[in-house]
């Protein structure tokens, strides 16, 4: 007994009638196309960048002008104010100038006070001969004053007695300003007169200075 074996039936046969050649044409086609796509694809993409460069760099050249509108504007600005900055330095020039000529200003009233204090009550304060040290052109601190030199020179006094001057000197270096107080010579007597001069070697120190015209030390 033989059987035969069936084959299941899935469709109508399909047989490609095409020669080669028409298929080998149609395949050329396609990778034509494919390649005529990336091309099309390609000059997009090379027109956006370009455009998206162009586009960059009218942005830059706007910027660019605006900073450079900016900077005029502030030059000019800046001209505007040269006559002020002119007018700043010479004030800054003359306070210099004022503070080296006025710097060894004094009270000279305040000065002649402290040391008559200081004398007897019968000997009188009759002349100076005194000289400024270097002027104080910017504000000293305290223990800078007091160890700058300010006047020095010679006080001269006359009394109706002889007078014990190492004694005087000795009680005018008591004096705050007065860092030099020494006893010189009697310079003239009158006997008939009953009339005694005598000088003193001093020296002040800048504290007496007024310090008006000095200018502030930078910090």
């Amino acid at each position: 007994m033989s059987s035969t074996a069936s084959v299941p039936h899935t469709g109508i046969p399909r047989v490609s009638l095409l020669p080669p050649s028409e298929v080998a044409r149609r395949e050329r086609d396609k990778v034509g196309d494919r390649w005529i796509w990336i091309g099309i694809v390609a000059v997009i993409v090379s027109g956006l960048l370009v455009a998206g460069a162009w586009l960059w760099n009218q942005y830059a050249q706007l910027q660019l002008s605006a900073e450079q509108s900016r900077t005029t504007t502030l030059i000019q600005q800046i001209g505007g104010l040269s006559e002020v900055s002119g007018a700043l330095a010479t004030d800054r020039e003359l306070r210099s100038y004022l503070a080296e000529a006025m710097g060894s200003d004094i009270v000279w009233q305040g000065v002649r006070t402290s040391v008559e204090s200081a004398l007897p009550a019968d000997v009188t304060l009759i002349g100076f001969d005194l000289a400024p040290g270097a002027p104080a052109v910017t504000k000293l601190s305290e223990e800078e004053a007091q160890g700058a030199v300010g006047l020095t020179g010679t006080l001269t006094l006359d009394s109706p007695n002889t007078l014990d001057i190492a004694s005087i000197a000795q009680k005018l270096r008591s004096i705050g300003a007065i860092m030099l107080s020494d006893a010189n010579a009697l310079t003239q007597s009158n006997a008939e007169q009953n009339r005694y001069t005598y000088t003193l070697d001093v020296g002040f120190d800048q504290r007496i200075y007024t310090g008006r015209f000095a200018a502030e030390e930078a910090k």
